[in-house]
């Protein structure tokens, strides 16, 4: 297998998971979209291994991602015979990666691996930094960028983007055993996990999820700092990232945080004039 098929399969698996991210890839220049390709591919083996499996086999997969991130940073990587060690390890060298973000990540993944209940708002934002800020530090070696500030406005989009899904996922999540807002925050308002398993819809409820609501809209005004730091030909793609999360939050908000009734989503028309607004402007305020 040479270089050029291990991109393309990172490109297959990244198109097949339907992802949000995967519009806003497409606006950036090929040598930037295909390392996000690989990078995405990598991430997709730790999602899969603590969302399809479980104890040992869980585990097992996810180390298998873990020594395949450190097969990249390897000086044979490309001797590996696997398209995604292949592909991230020529990203990693191109855009001078860190190794810290992957390993980070894995750490976060080991929290999926068992029943999830965090305690506190540090331990929430420690989550998000694992799980997404990671990806958004990658990222923005991978757009380009102007200043080291860079790094910890991509933590804050990152933590911006994992509130959103947290939010909307919350009955989703709840079957696997995983609560992400914090039991403090529970209590504040009055609401339990009696109250969260029989999804009662309370004022103490709503409360809570506004306020988390209103968490995740300070990081994305925070994470507004980042549009003037990457470089030109990256700025679509942030933008749209930005603006199918943030849109996604507002429609959650909408729907006075009816989560349980269905996944939220945002509407492909929705998403194609969001896609056209970006397309026609990639430089306007967000």
């Amino acid at each position: 297998m040479n270089m050029e098929q291990a991109y393309q399969h990172c490109t297959k698996l990244t198109r097949q998971a339907g992802s949000s991210f995967y519009y806003g890839m497409r606006f950036l220049p090929a040598h930037k979209r295909l390392a996000m390709y690989a990078i995405y591919a990598w991430s997709r083996i730790c999602d899969d291994a603590v969302d399809d499996y479980e104890g040992d086999e869980a585990e097992e997969h996810l180390a298998r991602a873990e020594r395949m991130a450190e097969q990249a940073f390897a000086d044979h990587y490309a001797a590996s015979g696997d398209p995604i060690v292949m592909a991230l390890g020529d990203t990693v060298r191109r855009f001078q990666l860190p190794i810290e973000p992957f390993r980070d990540m894995v750490k976060g993944m080991r929290i999926d691996m068992h029943a999830v209940r965090l305690q506190t708002m540090e331990e929430l934002e420690q989550y998000c930094d694992y799980v997404a800020g990671t990806v958004g530090i990658m990222s923005v070696h991978i757009f380009g960028y102007r200043d080291p500030s860079a790094l910890s406005l991509a933590r804050d989009m990152g933590r911006a983007l994992q509130l959103t899904n947290i939010l909307r996922d919350l009955d989703e999540d709840m079957k696997r055993d995983r609560v992400y807002l914090p039991t403090e925050e529970l209590a504040k308002h009055g609401y339990t996990m009696d109250d969260l398993r029989r999804k009662r819809v309370t004022p103490g409820f709503l409360a809570l999820m506004h306020e988390q609501a209103e968490r995740a809209k300070m990081y994305y005004e925070k994470a507004k700092g980042l549009f003037p730091l990457v470089e030109e030909d990256s700025l679509r793609c942030l933008r749209m990232l930005f603006l199918m999360y943030r849109e996604l939050l507002t429609k959650i908000e909408e729907s006075r945080f009816q989560v349980f009734d269905g996944r939220i989503a945002l509407s492909s028309s929705r998403k194609l004039r969001l896609v056209w607004g970006v397309l026609w402007n990639a430089s306007a305020t967000v």
